[in-house]
């Protein structure tokens, strides 16, 4: 029963705590402080800004220096390492003439000097500071002569041809030809660029074993050979294959000669199976 009188409580008892609410929902806060400090972040951000306008013009001064300023232009590039030098054509082909410093290139320079001189071996490019530009290069030293009927090409020890007349030297080895090794053909007049380790080794090899003071030859058939003491030409081949035991041969077979008086025009050892000499016709 008492649990249903006390639905009707009395309306009175609720006024106070509305009342309340409503207070409490109309409560006023203070006014927030302003601090003095000002924004980091946009402080930074000017900071960058005046920072990079500063760059921005420096890097414009020092841009305008290298272009147009005689002290970081290259008048003309330093070449050493060969004794004739032809410095109106170096600088010709690499453009290395009054230009600002940034603009030299080494890999670039270095390339179109190996093209156009295929007598240099090596070649160094190093560009200083305020308007230096050094080329070292270093030669090609040939190590044989080929006189090929009158016209002459040099060889160096990795068998590149060299065209034009290197320096004077008694080192080298002189072949007198009317071919080369490789020609198609008797009529065959184009050199290779370059000749075979194989081709250098032979030669070499060749004009060890042939007497001091004899001229070595070549020719398309065959090969290479010398005079003789005996007064024959004596021929071993294009190569120096079995160049010991042809040595070996040569030897026993002049001495052959003598015995029995031969005087041959030829003697050719070029397949040692089966030698043969001729006589002058």
């Amino acid at each position: 029963m008492a649990s249903i009188f006390k639905k009707g409580t009395d309306k009175k008892d609720e006024q106070p705590e509305i009342s309340l609410l409503t207070m409490q929902s109309h409560k006023r806060y203070g006014t927030p402080i302003v601090s003095g400090v000002k924004n980091p972040s946009r402080k930074k951000r000017k900071n960058a800004r005046i920072v990079s306008a500063v760059l921005t013009v420096l890097l414009s001064c020092a841009a305008a220096a290298f272009s147009f300023l005689p002290q970081f232009r290259v008048i003309a590039p330093e070449v050493s390492g060969i004794e004739q030098v032809n410095m109106e054509e170096i600088i010709y082909y690499t453009g290395l003439r009054d230009i600002p410093i940034y603009m030299s290139n080494p890999a670039q320079i270095r390339q179109v000097l190996l093209k156009r001189y295929p007598e240099i071996r090596e070649m160094n490019v190093t560009v200083e500071l305020p308007q230096t530009v050094r080329i070292e290069m270093l030669k090609r030293i040939p190590v044989i002569e080929w006189d090929f009927g009158g016209s002459k090409i040099w060889i160096d020890e990795d068998g590149t041809i060299l065209k034009e007349s290197p320096s004077a030297s008694s080192n080298l080895i002189y072949v007198l030809s009317n071919s080369f090794p490789g020609a198609k053909n008797k009529n065959d007049r184009k050199f290779p660029e370059k000749f075979s380790k194989k081709m250098m080794q032979s030669v070499i090899a060749i004009n060890q074993v042939k007497p001091q003071g004899k001229k070595l030859y070549y020719t398309y058939d065959n090969g290479y050979g010398w005079e003789t003491d005996y007064g024959y030409t004596l021929w071993v081949g294009i190569d120096d294959s079995e160049l010991t035991e042809k040595m070996k041969m040569a030897e026993s077979i002049e001495k052959y000669f003598k015995e029995n008086e031969i005087q041959p025009d030829m003697l050719s050892l070029e397949f040692t199976q089966a030698p043969y000499y001729r006589y002058a016709e």
